[in-house]
């Protein structure tokens, strides 16, 4: 194989973009083309995968001879001995290199980038996740063995790379009319990017945009609330835009009953009532704090994630015709091998059946940071 190293000083020369607000335009990416590709096995580890170097080994391959990339624009990331300390996938390293993915760029350039390796779920600490959970990959020096002593495993959790850092990384940065293609194959990835819209494997219909629908939300508490007051969620929430934003529980609850008309009467042991109406207003606040995140999270750039499984769900390390791979990118490949143009839709399609064909569970994704028709064709 090639030697796949770019000119390192390259690396040294980026600088941040930054992006003004108005529409996002799509890329028709005859531009520069760049690949940065991370590869983690995890040698000599407790969580050691196998397929994660073939994964992009042959993407390198891939990229060279079915799309026209320069070997020189392309950076791959390996936790291997042939490679120098710069290309081994440590947190710094990855950084830096994504710094280098989206430095110097310009409308119509086409960027890519496949990760391949462990990936998880931490607890938000942010509020601005709806499951309350943030998506990360695992860098080589994020993830200890067994033995390892409380100091390195507390120095190896400061390297987990999670959603909002690789949003700000890859995402944020981007003008205008660049094409970011991202794939993901590891496990919990679906929402990795934190991009705001997400599109249904089976019909391509979206199904989440950044207008979080609280009623669809509400947990069995916000019924019970609802009950309480006698009112229909939407009255509740549309009497005032800040009724739960200032003031306690029940000044904003007075003052729904005031505009409502309506009168409540707590009687001294309706305790669990009000644990429910407090329990409500911490959902909305919830709900409120996500909603703002995904609008922020629009990008005016032309971003498209593939994912390996939903969040809930694990990625396959697979080993298809004797060759250790994971199952997204060997889907991913073998569907653009058969179908070198399709529509963004039907290689979702394809990766699924593919996938499901071969007896695994996972349920790719395909998420943007902007309202996409799925009928136009796969372009990188």
């Amino acid at each position: 194989m090639a030697n796949y190293e770019p000119q390192y000083e390259r690396v040294k020369r980026y600088e941040q973009t930054t992006v003004t607000k108005s529409e996002w335009v799509r890329s028709n990416c005859t531009g520069q083309k760049k690949a940065l590709l991370v590869g983690i096995n995890y040698v000599g580890s407790d969580n050691a995968l196998e397929g994660c170097h073939s994964d992009v080994d042959r993407m390198y391959q891939f990229l060279v001879e079915k799309y026209g990339l320069d070997e020189r624009d392309i950076c791959v990331l390996k936790d291997s001995d042939s490679l120098g300390e710069e290309y081994l996938p440590t947190r710094n390293n990855i950084i830096t290199w994504m710094r280098w993915l989206v430095s110097d760029v310009e409308p119509n350039d086409s960027l890519f980038f496949h990760y391949s390796g462990h990936g998880g779920q931490r607890k938000d600490v942010d509020g601005d996740e709806k499951d309350y959970n943030d998506e990360c990959i695992y860098p080589m020096d994020s993830l200890t063995n067994a033995d390892a002593s409380e100091e390195e495993r507390a120095a190896a959790a400061l390297n987990v790379m999670v959603d909002d850092l690789l949003h700000r990384l890859i995402v944020s940065p981007l003008p205008k009319g660049v094409r970011l293609t991202a794939i993901f194959d590891s496990c919990h990835s679906g929402s990795v990017l934190d991009l705001p819209f997400v599109y249904a494997a089976a019909s391509g219909e979206l199904k989440e945009g950044h207008r979080l629908q609280f009623e669809d939300r509400a947990s069995q508490w916000g019924r019970r609330a609802r009950g309480i007051l006698g009112l229909e969620t939407k009255e509740v929430f549309e009497v005032k835009e800040d009724v739960f934003r200032v003031g306690g529980l029940l000044e904003a609850t007075k003052e729904i009953l005031e505009e409502t008309g309506k009168k409540l009467f707590i009687e001294k042991d309706s305790h669990g009532a009000l644990e429910d109406l407090e329990k409500l207003q911490g959902i909305r606040a919830h709900v409120d704090k996500v909603d703002k995140m995904q609008k922020r999270n629009e990008s005016l750039a032309d971003v498209v994630l593939i994912s390996g499984c939903k969040d809930t769900q694990t990625s396959a390390d697979a080993n298809e015709n004797g060759v250790p791979t994971g199952a997204l990118s060997w889907a991913l490949m073998e569907s653009l091998r058969e179908t070198p143009e399709p529509t963004w839709f039907e290689l979702l399609q394809s990766i699924r059946n593919k996938l499901r064909q071969e007896g695994y569970n996972q349920l790719p994704q395909l998420s943007t940071g902007h309202p996409m028709e799925l009928d136009t064709v796969f372009i990188a």
